[in-house]
């Protein structure tokens, strides 16, 4: 990069994920949920709607117009933005994640989660075999009805959450803590078990021969 250049930390960490997340991944995922544009030319095609959730994720204290202002530059540059769209307005991005639905971002991920140890990774191998473990967190979400209807707020009285909790059970690379395979809930009712047995086997699988395919009588 030439000298003189600034690059400003939001435009690596979009960066990074527009590199990570591609955007035949996002394709696949809105045509396997049934949300695909029902028109062209809309300023918030499915493809935007979900990079603009993500980015929500890397930077959670700007409000719907901010997280989208970083987006739409980052989008450009990397061919997925049209110069001829503006901004949308907060309640036109509120619309657009309501048609989004939320079984793509799950979609997404399973499209791109993957083992990412190598040889030397300590901790990742035993005997050449490469090692996974189930384990799970609780993350803080913002205190909303929508969330507290949802997830809840774990403990009772003096204990209880000062905010709704969400309960992550996954299945994670060791060595390198990462994940292959989530699933959330709230605090109070999600279990390792949760994982279901298929997409733990299906993910080893796809670990060990590149395909995700698994016999369709494997047990759940």
């Amino acid at each position: 990069m030439g000298s003189g250049v600034v690059v400003r930390p939001d435009q690596v960490s979009l960066g990074v994920l527009l590199a990570a997340v591609p955007r035949d991944v996002i394709d696949v995922a809105v045509a396997a949920c049934g949300v695909a544009d029902k028109r062209s030319g809309g300023k918030l095609p499915a493809h935007v709607v979900a990079y603009l959730t993500m980015a929500m994720s890397l930077f959670p204290d700007d409000d719907y117009e901010e997280a989208a202002a970083r987006v739409t530059g980052s989008l450009s540059a990397w061919g997925c933005w049209n110069a001829a769209w503006s901004v949308p307005a907060a309640s036109g991005i509120t619309q657009a994640r309501k048609r989004l639905g939320r079984d793509v971002m799950p979609e997404i991920f399973e499209g791109v989660a993957e083992a990412v140890a190598t040889s030397d990774t300590r901790g990742a191998w035993l005997r050449g075999w490469r090692l996974l473990a189930i384990d799970g967190f609780e993350a803080g979400l913002p205190d909303t009805s929508a969330n507290a209807g949802e997830f809840g707020y774990p403990g009772s009285g003096d204990n209880r959450s000062a905010v709704p909790r969400a309960r992550v059970v996954a299945l994670a690379e060791c060595g390198t803590h990462a994940f292959l395979a989530a699933e959330a809930a709230g605090a109070a009712g999600l279990d390792p078990d949760r994982v279901s047995y298929t997409r733990v086997l299906r993910i080893i699988r796809r670990t060990a021969t590149g395909t995700a395919a698994f016999p369709p009588s494997a047990p759940d």
